[in-house]
């Protein structure tokens, strides 16, 4: 969609058009319609009839918002709010009001303010702006008491969205307030960015006013917080990508039958789990590093899958020495550099056959044009993948890659891998690159 040539009525029009035809397919999908109630559904259907409509709406919505706005408050509001938007996501996770409403009923001001251990005043601020972005509401205009929303109840169900919102409140967000101090000590006056892990934003980032000093993986396995055990935030990192296993559903799609999958830096081991549902023959091995192992054993203890899926303690940038017929890289090579993907895939080079597998499964940025350079990536995706690529910048010093990326770094490790096929599911941003390793 053209914005550029857009207008209130245009853009109008055009989403009425497109609320109707979403509202038809659920409809036709037997689904129900998205609410800001409490029980409303978590996410729209999967189907790319939906998520089609589902996009091209958003590109209007946001279309039209901004034109409400106007470029005066856009600059007013975008450089406000956002940081108080962030802090009041981290002051509900850190002092847990997501539990001190309940679910099926309302709490009172004075309620939230005893369960959070917060005074009353600072409680109704926060909450003041939160209703502001539908999460949690007013039970009433003018009521004094609050209630959930489909997001705020939505975030208080699932432990995962908590860690995965935790993580990056906690972990990430501080980084990122340093991320132009790192670009002036690391980037500027050179061609081309350099590929070192230590020169992401997490090293000059602080955490209880102590410098951090190291990069993202070292500081989630050693950086302790007195009220909170040992290596707690490894473990919720571990949770937060749990959380994304909804995401995974394309990996029953591979034609794997019979044979033994490594999976590196499976962390609590969700995705093995997925594929011993699906591949009864299967042997599957998880490798990752020790503080994972805690995770891992909860993870498989509810799963039934314990005599198929074990767990070994490995560091990919070590060399391996299991063999196996693929090797799985699950939402692992992105988090890392060029050269650091070079070494990660040259060390299973000893114990590689011909015919063994090497599956990429991690995000991958579609083309924005088709043949005749039309765009066809809608607004909503391409921020989307900005976001996610900023993410790798500014807490790993890597980078986002397209198919022909990813080809081309696998390759550079050894020729021997081809590409054999890349499976890019529509509304999903995980794909998955099977190459072939030719001996």
């Amino acid at each position: 969609m053209a914005l550029q040539h857009q207008n209130l009525e245009s853009l109008g029009s055009t989403i009425s058009g497109l609320s109707k035809s979403l509202a038809d397919q659920l409809k036709y999908l037997n689904q129900p319609e998205p609410s800001f109630a409490a029980d409303g559904p978590a996410a729209l259907p999967s189907t790319i009839e939906v998520q089609g409509i589902r996009m091209k709406l958003l590109e209007a919505l946001e279309g039209l918002h901004h034109l409400v706005t106007g470029p005066s408050d856009f600059w007013f509001q975008e450089s406000m709010f956002l940081n108080h938007e962030l802090l009041t996501f981290d002051v509900f996770n850190n002092f847990n009001f997501w539990d001190a409403v309940p679910l099926n009923d309302s709490a009172r001001y004075a309620d939230i303010a005893k369960s959070t251990n917060l005074p009353e005043q600072i409680v109704r601020r926060f909450l003041r702006l939160a209703f502001g972005i539908h999460v949690f509401a007013e039970e009433a205009s003018g009521s004094d008491r609050v209630v959930h929303t489909a997001a705020s109840a939505h975030i208080a169900r699932s432990p995962f969205v908590r860690s995965f919102v935790s993580h990056n409140m906690e972990d990430v967000r501080p980084a990122a307030t340093v991320g132009v101090e790192a670009l002036r000590k690391w980037f500027v006056g050179h061609a081309e960015p350099p590929e070192d892990v230590a020169t992401c934003a997490v090293p000059l980032a602080t955490d209880n006013g102590l410098q951090r000093g190291t990069d993202l993986w070292e500081y989630l396995e050693t950086f302790e917080r007195p009220d909170q055990p040992k290596g707690f935030r490894a473990e919720r990192f571990a949770q937060a990508m749990q959380g994304l296993r909804e995401t995974s559903g394309t990996m029953t799609e591979m034609s794997l039958n019979e044979a033994t999958v490594v999976d590196l830096g499976g962390s609590a081991g969700h995705i093995s789990v997925i594929l011993a549902e699906n591949y009864p023959k299967l042997k599957l091995v998880v490798q990752d590093l020790a503080a994972a192992k805690s995770a891992f054993d909860a993870n498989i203890k509810t799963s039934m899958y314990e005599t198929r899926i074990q767990f070994q303690t490995h560091d990919f940038f070590q060399q391996q020495d299991v063999p196996a017929d693929v090797f799985l890289l699950k939402s692992v090579l992105h988090d890392w550099s060029d050269k650091y993907v070079l070494q990660i895939v040259r060390n299973l080079l000893g114990v590689l056959q011909p015919g063994n597998h090497l599956l990429v499964f991690d995000f991958v940025v579609p083309a924005e044009c088709d043949g005749e350079n039309q765009s066809t990536m809608p607004l909503p995706v391409k921020k989307s993948i900005a976001a996610m690529d900023l993410q790798m910048h500014v807490a790993c010093n890597s980078k986002e890659r397209r198919v022909e990326d990813w080809a081309e770094v696998i390759q550079r490790a050894d020729t021997r891998f081809k590409l054999r096929g890349a499976h890019l599911p529509s509304g999903s941003p995980l794909g998955i690159l099977d190459f072939v390793f030719q001996g």
